[in-house]
Order: C-alpha cells, then sequence, then structure tokens
C-alpha cells in the first residue's frame, strides 16, 4: 500500500519527518493535526525595523480572514529576529539571502506591499500574486499603488502638507491597504528564555534587584532626524524629578549605538540615579531589556514598538514625526509640546525653539507618574 504524504500539511518539512511523526512516530493518515495550506499570502515589509514590528498589527486579522493561510515575510536580515518566533508567519526570507529563487518557483494568493520604495516594490511586482495589495514597481521601475486604498499612503509619502494633516494611526491605513476589519490590534512580539538570561543578570548586580518597579528611558531615536530625541537637559531633569518623587523606583537607561555619547553625558550628570543598560545590544537582548521594565519612556523609535508590542505602558515624545499616526493601544501616552510646526518631517531643524526644547519635563513626569507607585 502506497505511503500517504500529506505535502499540503503545514508540518510538512519534505527533508525530514514532521514533529508529529519524530515524536509519535505518527502517520500522515488519520492524523487528527493534519493543517492542510488553503492561502499563501506573502508580505514585503523591509524597513525601517521598528516599522516591521508595527506591522506585525495585520497578522491576527489577516489569518481571520484567510483561514488556513500559510504566510510568507519578506524583510532585511536586521528586522528578521523580531518575526522568526511570531506564530502567525510561517517562514521568514530576508533580502540579503537568495530570496529570489523561492519567488521564482512559488505562487501566492495574496501579496502585501506595505513599503512605497522601490526595491519592495520590484521585490513584490517580481513574485507570482494572483491578488496585489500596497505598492508594485512599474516596468521602469517606479512606486506605483496596486489597489485603491494603498494610494492614500502613496500620496501622503510624496507630499508633507497631507501627511501632517494626515489623523488616522499607521495600523488603521495598512488596515485600509489590506481590506482588514477595524479596530486595529497592537503588535506582537515573542521572547524567549535565552534572551532574558543577561538581563536578569543585570538586575542582580545592580541597584535594580532592589527596586520595586523600573522605569527604562530609552534616549534612542536614529540618526533621520535630528529632534527626534529629547534634549540632555530634558532627559537629566526628567531623572532627577522621578528620583526626587520614587526613590523607590529603578531607572534603566537604554540606547543604541548612536547614543553613547549622550548616554555618558546623561550617566556622568545624574551619579548613581540611573543603571546603564548599554548601548550596544543584539536587537533581541535590547528587546530583552525592554521586557524587564515596568514602564518605558522613549521617542517615537524601536523601542516604542518594541514596548507596545510587549504591552508595557509606553510614553511616547513626539516632535519632527506625526503624533497622530502612533498608538500605544490605551497602555501609555503620546507627547507632543503642540507647537506649530509639529510633525514638519524636517531631519534637520534650526530653529531655537523647537518641538523638543518645549517638551516641559515636569509635563513628561506627571505623564509618567499615572503608572509608577504614588508616594
Amino acid at each position: 500500500m502506497p505511503l500517504t504524504i500529506h505535502t499540503d500539511c503545514r508540518y510538512y518539512k519534505g527533508s525530514m519527518p514532521c514533529v508529529f511523526h519524530k515524536k509519535e512516530g505518527r502517520l500522515c493518515d488519520n492524523c487528527a493535526d493534519y493543517d492542510p495550506i488553503r492561502t499563501r499570502i506573502l508580505i514585503v515589509k523591509l524597513a525601517a525595523i521598528g516599522d516591521v514590528l508595527r506591522t506585525t498589527s495585520i497578522l491576527p486579522p489577516l489569518r481571520a480572514k484567510h483561514p488556513g493561510a500559510e504566510v510568507t515575510w519578506i524583510t532585511k536580515a536586521a528586522a528578521a529576529p523580531l518575526l522568526k518566533n511570531n506564530p502567525w508567519v510561517d517562514r521568514v526570507l530576508t533580502v540579503e539571502e537568495d530570496y529570489l529563487a523561492y519567488l521564482k518557483n512559488e505562487s501566492f494568493s495574496v501579496g502585501i506591499c506595505l513599503d512605497a520604495d522601490q526595491q519592495s516594490a520590484t521585490i513584490h511586482s517580481v513574485a507570482q500574486c494572483a491578488v496585489r495589495l500596497g505598492f508594485v514597481a512599474d516596468a521602469a521601475g517606479k512606486v506605483q499603488p496596486a489597489n485603491d486604498a494603498a494610494r492614500e499612503w502613496w500620496l501622503m509619502g510624496v507630499n508633507d502638507s497631507l501627511k501632517k494633516q494626515n489623523r488616522k494611526t499607521y495600523q488603521q491605513i495598512m488596515y485600509e491597504i489590506c481590506g482588514l476589519p477595524l479596530p486595529t490590534v497592537p503588535p506582537s512580539l515573542h521572547l524567549n528564555d535565552n534572551h532574558q538570561s543577561f538581563v536578569h543578570d543585570l538586575r542582580q548586580r545592580s541597584s535594580l534587584r532592589n527596586a520595586t518597579r523600573i522605569l527604562g528611558v530609552n534616549t534612542g531615536g536614529g540618526g533621520r532626524w535630528q529632534f527626534k530625541k529629547w534634549t540632555l537637559e530634558g532627559y537629566i531633569h526628567c531623572i532627577d524629578l522621578i528620583k526626587a518623587q520614587h526613590p523607590e523606583v529603578g531607572i534603566l537607561l537604554l540606547g543604541g549605538p548612536e547614543e553613547v555619547e549622550l548616554n555618558q553625558r546623561i550617566l556622568k550628570a545624574v551619579d548613581g540615579k540611573v543603571v546603564d543598560g548599554g548601548c550596544h545590544n543584539s536587537l533581541l537582548q535590547f528587546a530583552a531589556l525592554v521586557q524587564a521594565v515596568d514602564v518605558l519612556l522613549t521617542s517615537d523609535s524601536l523601542a516604542m514598538h518594541i514596548g507596545v508590542a510587549l504591552a508595557k505602558p509606553t510614553v511616547v515624545l513626539v516632535g519632527p514625526t506625526s503624533p497622530w499616526e502612533l498608538d500605544v493601544f490605551g497602555h501609555g501616552g503620546i507627547l507632543d509640546s503642540g507647537i506649530e510646526c509639529l510633525a514638519c518631517y524636517l531631519s534637520r531643524c534650526d530653529k531655537k525653539v523647537n518641538c523638543m526644547n518645549t517638551l516641559s519635563p515636569a509635563y513628561v513626569v506627571a505623564k509618567l507618574n499615572e503608572f509608577l507607585p504614588q508616594p
């Protein structure tokens, strides 16, 4: 009798037995866990890393809309760790590897490209997709909306005035492009114990081990926009106020390679009031540090999206980018100074009075106090 092999099953490996055969010797015939793939979905979302993470908000309703779907996500290698443990994603391909071989051989029921840039749109156009949502590249390599719902986001990308007028969140716009029902849901991030052991060690060898709660202060904001980061004086004054009002709260200072000098200046100024989380952690180590805090203060940055994905109360300081596109899903707050030129999307600014130096530390601490123990 010929052996039955369900090659359409979600658990089929091809080069090795499936998990159920490996554990129990189970065969395909009459297997209770046979899960046939009915729809193949391709998502192209390359950058930035924080945007890749917040785009995971589309996955639960996308899987609900397409029962039995298999999701392949193409991204950049730097963002791939944020997706590889996600139960909603079946396969992650990176542009640094030979992803084109897969695209030339395979076909997809639905293709979704949510980046209006040439590389992403071209990848989407090369793939064999019965339905395309988001963006494609034409024969001249120019980015075009693939469906009517993507046109609004495309126009905002080329017109700063339209971008500033927008009052929809990023997730709402992505849902509209994908034809998904509202309300939107938070992004998802899944860490394992290996990423958290070094955080435990950090707590045990620092003053954080005695803290009743931990406030994470992330100074990172990337290098694209000068005033995504708060001012040195703002961070210092905020830390001083928190420690004066909440001496029992531990403060963990976070940042990336671009924040080494800034964080060193903060550490020197506050003289032992914070614990240095370091600026050279891996992506998932950084995420584990965010998971260790009870409340997160950050700019509109990767840390914000990690905090939201981990359901941490996240207070976000916003200046040159749009506060209206951000969503903390009821856990935290989005703060801006209300200055007229807010959401200018200018990479550099020479104004003496600007969106960041008009953000009052007292205003920020008042919002943080909503999530910290009351004195």
